[in-house]
C-alpha cells in the first residue's frame, strides 16, 4: 500500500473527525457543566440544518445563514433548558433519558409540520477539489477541517480567556463553592446548554453543502457523537477532540485496509475503551 494513499485517506479521516468533533463538543460541554446526558442533541443538529437552509433561501449568503441558523438552535436549546431540563437536574438519569428522547420525537414532528418530509438541499457551495497526493481532495473536506480547528480554538479562548469561561470552569469544578462566591447557576446552566445547542446547530448547517436536510437526520450523527464523548471521557473537551481524531483515523484506515469491517470499527474501539478504561481516556472515575 502506497504511503501517499494512506496519507490521503488520513486527510479524509481528519475531515470526518472534525465533523464528529463539532457535534460531540456541544454534547460534551453540556454534560460537563450541567451533568445532563442530552439525547436531543441530534435533534438540535437537525434543526441547525433546517434553520440554515431557511436563512440561506432568504439571504443567499451561506456564512451568515450558518451563524443565524446555529443561533436560533441555541435559543431553542436555552428555552428547553429553562422550561424542561432545569426541572430534572437533581433527578436520576433515567428521567433525563426519557425527557430528552421525548424532545427528539417532538422536534421531528415539528420539522415535518413546518418543512415537510421531503429532503431539502441548498445550491452547491464549496464545490470543486484540489490536487493532493496524486488524488483530488473535495473542497468540502478542507472547509470542514478548517471549521473544526476554528471551533476548537474558539472554545479554548472562550473557556480560558473570558469571564464567562472562568465562571463555567468554577461551577463545573465545585458548584457549591462557586455559588457561595456569588455565581448564578441558573444563568450559567442556561447559557451552557444554549452554547451546546449552538454547536449542534452549527454542525447541522455545516453538512448542508454535501447533504440534505431531512427529518431524523440527527439519529446517525448522535450515535457517533456519543461514541466520541464516551471514549474521550464524559465532560472532557480535550478528550472529545482526541477521541474524534481517533475515530476519524480508525474509520478512514479501516475503509482502506478492512472495508468489510469498517462500519464496526468505531463500536469495537468503544468496547475496547470501556473494557480497559470505563471512564474514558480523559474522564474521571
Amino acid at each position: 500500500m502506497e504511503l501517499q494513499a494512506i496519507a490521503f485517506q488520513l486527510i479524509i479521516g481528519l475531515a470526518t473527525a472534525m465533523l464528529y468533533w463539532i457535534v460531540s463538543s456541544g454534547l460534551t460541554f453540556t454534560f460537563g457543566v450541567t451533568r445532563i446526558l442530552n439525547f436531543a442533541h441530534g435533534a438540535f443538529y437537525m434543526l441547525g440544518a433546517y434553520f440554515t437552509l431557511t436563512f440561506f433561501e432568504v439571504l443567499h449568503n451561506y456564512v451568515v445563514a450558518l451563524f443565524l441558523g446555529a443561533l436560533c438552535v441555541g435559543l431553542v436549546g436555552a428555552l428547553c433548558e429553562r422550561t424542561l431540563i432545569s426541572q430534572i437536574y437533581h433527578l436520576p438519569i433515567h428521567f433525563q433519558l426519557v425527557l430528552t428522547f421525548g424532545l427528539i420525537l417532538i422536534f421531528e414532528d415539528l420539522v415535518r409540520m413546518v418543512w415537510g418530509s421531503v429532503p431539502k438541499m441548498i445550491s452547491a457551495q464549496f464545490v470543486g477539489s484540489i490536487p493532493l497526493f496524486g488524488k483530488t481532495l473535495p473542497m468540502f473536506s478542507l472547509y470542514i477541517i478548517l471549521a473544526g480547528i476554528a471551533i476548537a480554538l474558539l472554545m479554548y479562548l472562550m473557556l480560558s480567556k473570558t469571564y464567562w469561561g472562568l465562571q463555567i470552569r468554577a461551577i463545573t469544578s465545585n458548584p457549591e463553592m462557586a455559588m457561595c462566591c456569588g455565581l448564578n447557576p441558573t444563568f450559567l446552566y442556561a447559557t451552557a446548554f444554549m452554547f451546546g445547542a449552538f454547536l449542534a446547530g452549527l454542525g447541522g448547517g455545516l453538512t448542508l453543502p454535501i447533504s440534505s436536510a431531512a427529518p431524523g437526520m440527527g439519529e446517525n450523527i448522535i450515535i457517533y457523537a456519543f461514541i466520541v464523548t464516551v471514549i474521550g471521557g464524559l465532560g472532557s473537551i480535550k478528550g472529545a477532540f482526541i477521541s474524534a481524531l481517533i475515530i476519524g483515523a480508525v474509520e478512514s484506515l479501516g475503509a482502506l485496509f478492512v472495508p468489510w469491517l469498517a462500519i464496526a470499527l468505531p463500536y469495537i474501539a468503544l468496547s475496547a475503551v470501556l473494557l480497559l478504561k470505563p471512564e474514558g481516556i480523559f474522564g474521571e472515575a
